[in-house]
């Protein structure tokens, strides 16, 4: 009896290779696989998705779909060797287990691979949380005779319907403003991208219909042991000038007593485990990584069997992970060897979400040996790391004092906060720190300096969202998946529908979105797509027929796709201006260097995806110069190359300090870099 195991990507198939201990490496049509047990078991993998739906029929709207390989598909040709070696192997097994990454995605992968590749209806299935050697060796020992069929269909479902949304309504709005600009243009649309574009325009909305009101604001400055602080009047804001001119004149300069003071300790609550959704979130605040780069940065450091599995809603850690091992194979880190003995010390009870995912538990590290790691990825690890002691700690405490300062019968207040029991912090290390402001020793009774301000203020907008809070509201209204939210965003920014961080709604953005509002508001509709993410739910937990589902999304595209079609002229003549204006306002650096006429512009390839510069008078001139593939670009002003004499650019990512460069490829100074490295 030969068994073939089905990987997700090739670095989980070498895991799961090593976890059988004298797995041969062989290859075939250029591809690793393994074979165990005296070639009795034998390890492949896929590279993700293997297929991918297209349409069997030509007009639009389209339902009837198939699954066909994906590198039949364009930039899909680097899959075709692991399908090839994946249907040999699967030819010598007589048993076939699917050990893709445990979710709906993951479930996809291994059903197709399965039922289209292999031809069988049916497989083993491995359930794992991290690619340790242990877990892994459980994993297979304890595999199911089946697939998770609930997490099948609802990931084929979830699938269907993002194609019908997608495919269909993107369609109609491309053909729309690509017969008005006379080219094709695509453009896209679906049942999360259009809810979220309903959000942002709604804020944005918001912010222009905004008219700020005047306030007053009466500011007691004090210097206390040579350090500010500043009392307001209780009253805080005044809306009528004169109110606050005349307490202004009353008590400018004048001597403050003390007349109160209170102290008051609050909890410093231990956090809860991570789910990707709070991880993504806390490495935006601490360290302003994307939720897209650190969604990246886990899913590397779960290949590397760091930490478990980053795609979890779940904000619990079951007691069957072992804690004392964990943190005890942590301990012969130098890095942790201290805060590990203090942890291990404790009852060992972790704090808990309110959260649960039925296939993995919250994110924690493995505990196993860490090797080097870049910059980027060991930032992750530490904040994993150091989350995972956290919840095994105490509450902490913060003491406020507030005090009250009496000017001519006038109170005005102001306080202090500090630290006075620093528990789960020291574990949580630079990442729990909160500013401190510590008062002097005061009394009742005692008199102050004080020096008076009247602040002339206004009312501000509310705040656009940036990425982090906005996932977090996705979350919230049960919008896309811990997974794909970060993917929703990027696609907005693509289609020019949003620029920036925090994120604005560009004027085609809101014109797209204006369009949908008249012609076919429920594409806008987050009701819509919860209700299908309750569906899927259900079909998962086998409550729901999948045909259920799929007849409801048909229904709805339907419907849409006949309101869309009925105003397709008048949608593509509003597309079309916005779109040009918008693509106008794209990243301008500086004349062409070429016609030395219109503007050099970013643009970015269809084929490639990369970005590069080239002039806005395309196609009547082709001038182009490549680009850095990362970083935000833009002009730094009155700065040229002292040896061309080309404005300078600056790419800025993260934190870190801009990169100031000279686009020029053949600029002397780089020619002279690449000889000095020659």
């Amino acid at each position: 009896m030969v068994e073939l195991i089905i990987s997700e990507k090739p670095s989980a198939a070498e895991k799961i290779a090593a976890s059988f201990g004298d797995a041969d490496l062989k290859r075939l049509n250029g591809v690793k696989y393994w074979e165990a047990d005296k070639g009795k078991i034998l390890i492949g993998s896929a590279v993700g998705h293997l297929f991918g739906l297209k349409k069997t029929e030509r007009f639009y709207p389209v339902f009837n779909l198939a699954w066909q390989p994906s590198y039949e598909s364009r930039g899909g040709s680097f899959q075709k060797p692991y399908f090839k070696t994946l249907k040999s192997l699967g030819k010598k097994a007589n048993i076939v287990t699917v050990a893709t990454d445990y979710d709906l995605e993951g479930e996809v992968i291994g059903l197709n691979i399965v039922r289209e590749l292999l031809g069988l209806k049916d497989a083993n299935r491995m359930k794992f949380s991290t690619l340790t050697v242990s877990e892994l060796q459980d994993a297979y020992k304890n595999k199911s005779n089946t697939l998770n069929w609930g997490q099948a269909k609802a990931g084929v479902v979830r699938h269907t319907l993002d194609w019908y949304y997608g495919i269909n309504l993107s369609q109609i709005i491309s053909s729309s403003l690509s017969k008005a600009l006379n080219r094709y243009q695509p453009l896209s649309i679906g049942r999360v991208q259009g809810p979220a574009l309903a959000i942002l325009a709604e804020r944005e909305i918001e912010i222009k219909k905004f008219k700020p009101d005047p306030y007053w604001q009466i500011i007691a400055n004090l210097w206390l042991n040579s350090q500010k602080f500043q009392a307001v009047h209780e009253k805080d804001k005044f809306w009528k000038k004169p109110e606050a001119d005349k307490i202004f004149t009353k008590v400018k300069d004048r001597l403050g007593r003390i007349v109160d003071i209170k102290k008051r300790k609050q909890k410093v609550l231990v956090p809860v485990p991570f789910d990707l959704t709070s991880l993504q979130i806390e490495a935006y605040r601490v360290f302003k990584y994307s939720p897209s780069m650190t969604l990246k940065i886990a899913q590397t450091l779960y290949t590397k069997a760091l930490i478990s599995y980053p795609r979890t809603s779940s904000q619990k850690l079951p007691k069957a992970l072992n804690f004392k091992k964990i943190i005890s194979k942590l301990g012969t880190n130098p890095t942790y060897h201290e805060l590990a003995k203090e942890v291990l010390s404790t009852r060992l009870i972790p704090k808990q979400g309110r959260k649960s995912d039925p296939a993995h538990p919250a994110i924690h590290p493995t505990g196993d040996r860490v090797g080097a790691l870049g910059d980027p990825d060991r930032k992750i690890y530490d904040l994993i790391v150091r989350r995972f002691f956290s919840v095994f700690g105490q509450d902490g405490e913060r003491e406020t004092t507030a005090v009250k300062l009496d000017i001519e019968k006038e109170i005005f207040k102001f306080s202090g906060t500090v630290t006075t029991k620093i528990a789960w912090q020291k574990w949580y290390g630079p990442y729990a720190l909160r500013k401190e402001l510590e008062l002097p020793v005061l009394k009742v009774g005692q008199a102050l300096n004080q020096n008076t301000e009247l602040l002339d203020k206004e009312t501000q907008p509310p705040a656009r969202y940036n990425v982090a809070s906005l996932i977090k509201l996705l979350e919230k209204l049960n919008l896309g998946t811990k997974a794909t939210r970060s993917q929703i965003i990027e696609t907005l920014v693509k289609r020019n529908y949003i620029r920036g961080n925090p994120m604005e709604v560009t004027e085609f953005g809101m014109k797209v979105f204006n369009i949908f509002k008249k012609h076919a508001p429920e594409v806008l509709s987050s009701k819509l797509t919860r209700n299908f993410e309750k569906g899927m739910d259900g079909i998962r937990e086998g409550k729901v027929k999948p045909e259920a589902v799929i007849k409801v999304g048909k229904d709805s595209v339907t419907k849409l796709y006949a309101q869309l079609k009925e105003s397709s002229e008048a949608i593509g003549k509003a597309l079309s201006a916005s779109f040009v204006e918008t693509k106008k306002k794209q990243v301008t650096l500086f004349k062409c260097v070429k016609c030395k006429k219109n503007d050099l512009v970013v643009r970015r390839s269809r084929a490639s995806k990369k970005r590069f510069i080239a002039c806005s008078g395309y196609p009547k001139c082709k001038f182009t110069w490549p680009l850095p593939q990362r970083g935000i670009l833009s002009v730094v002003k009155n700065k040229k190359c002292e040896h061309c004499n080309i404005q300078i650019l600056q790419a800025r990512t993260g934190r870190r300090k801009p990169w100031l460069f000279c686009p020029n490829p053949d600029c002397e100074s780089k020619k002279k870099d690449e000889s000095e490295n020659s």
